[in-house]
């Protein structure tokens, strides 16, 4: 028989306790000793384009470990509600919310955590999109699960994770408007002691670059490693890309919108990304990329406009661009 861990919340009550749905009784044999540890998670986005309000309802947290039982963490929100509605463009860069605090699960690998989400084909109008002309339109996840992957749990530590929306990859704006689309892609989880953060300007001049705009389609793009020689992509879905690419290409692993502002810098940020080695890259010609497509972008551009940072664990890196003379 198939058990469920069921794990009430922290974020409200202050008390956890487990509770095991399962068949047993005095001649069953012991179970296993486990090793358990305390984890939160929380929330983080990466804004999309053109919305001014992105709100989804979680209800419940679901983690797989192969062979072993399921492990189902409720959600909670205000007043006691059974789900948390979160409009996700309240928490960008490095800001997050709570979703689950401090909850005892046992250590070791899962092979994937899935965000329960309340939406239009569950009979409810809790999640949804509010346009940059004040629309609302309704939020879908497909399966009413998004799908997010792995993570591992290590012994006897209170870790702390962050669900990482790049809503410019996972939110996508369907029949003709009327609906919009979340998906797993551009959603990631990581280790808060595992990550650090990037920030810094860009000089509004290499705004001017012919065929660019002050106002709109100035992105700072990340890409993993050093010494990349492939062609620095746009952002696109390889599972979905109908577009024929003729050369190697690095996909970004994230991408930040530069939005004008009096003065003459502009700022980006990047929150939550793993430690490690990346490329970062301007480009003031990224209005049209299509999130899901290759497009074909210039990047860098103008040509310059490129930087090899290291990032370790905690750290946050500054780094400008500003015209080369």
């Amino acid at each position: 028989m198939k058990r469920i861990y069921s794990l009430p919340s922290l974020l409200l009550t202050g008390g956890a306790m487990l509770l095991l749905n399962g068949c047993g009784g005095s001649d069953s044999p012991p179970e296993p000793e486990v090793t358990m540890s305390r984890v939160s998670f929380a929330v983080s986005d990466a804004p999309v384009d053109s919305a001014e309000q992105v709100v989804v309802a979680f209800d419940q947290i679901e983690l797989l470990r192969n062979g072993q039982e399921n492990i189902v963490l409720d959600v909670r929100g205000e007043n006691g509600a059974t789900f948390q509605q979160i409009d996700l463009l309240q928490y960008q860069g490095s800001d997050s919310t709570l979703m689950v605090s401090e909850q005892p699960i046992p250590a070791g690998t899962y092979d994937n955590l899935i965000l329960h989400v309340l939406d239009e084909s569950s009979g409810s109008d809790l999640s949804y999109v509010v346009n940059d002309s004040g629309q609302q339109i309704p939020l879908k996840q497909p399966s009413n699960r998004l799908q997010l992957g792995g993570f591992t749990v290590a012994a006897d530590t209170v870790q702390q994770f962050t669900i990482e929306f790049n809503l410019r990859q996972s939110l996508v704006e369907n029949q003709n408007g009327q609906r919009y689309n979340l998906k797993p892609h551009g959603v990631t989880i990581v280790n808060n002691a595992e990550v650090a953060s990037i920030t810094g300007t860009v000089d509004v001049s290499l705004f001017e670059t012919e065929g660019c705009s002050f106002e709109q389609g100035n992105f700072v793009y990340l890409y993993p490693g050093h010494g990349l020689t492939n062609t620095l992509a746009d952002l696109y879905d390889p599972e979905v890309n109908t577009t024929e690419i003729l050369v190697p290409t690095v996909i970004a692993y994230a991408s930040a919108a530069v939005a004008y502002t009096e003065g003459n810098f502009a700022d980006y940020q990047f929150g939550f990304i793993p430690a490690g080695d990346y490329t970062l890259a301007f480009s003031c010609s990224s209005i049209e990329d299509n999130p899901e497509q290759y497009d074909g972008i210039t990047i860098p551009n103008p040509v310059s406009q490129v930087h090899e940072i290291s990032m370790s664990a905690g750290q946050t890196v500054t780094q400008d661009f500003v015209p080369v003379i």
